[in-house]
């Protein structure tokens, strides 16, 4: 069964790239939807991967992590 995962306090300037070179150590994704703020503040990105323990995995070991600088928050996005 698929599972989105939501990461927020992106820094502006990360990529989708960025995100999935971050995120795919713990499984396939499916789709990356990075949502970045017109006025230069935190970017949010909807994730979805293929399996439920891959979206549970990449919660549990990057939230709390730096990435491009920023300390995200990863969780549950359904």
């Amino acid at each position: 069964m698929p599972k989105k995962i939501f990461i927020g306090d992106l820094n502006a300037t990360t990529t989708e790239t960025t995100i999935n070179n971050a995120f795919s150590p713990f499984g396939t994704i499916v789709s990356t939807d990075l949502h970045t703020d017109p006025t230069g503040g935190p970017s949010t990105c909807d994730l979805e991967y293929t399996t439920d323990q891959a979206g549970t995995d990449a919660i549990n070991n990057m939230n709390g992590t730096t990435l491009d600088g920023a300390t995200i928050v990863v969780r549950d996005g359904t």
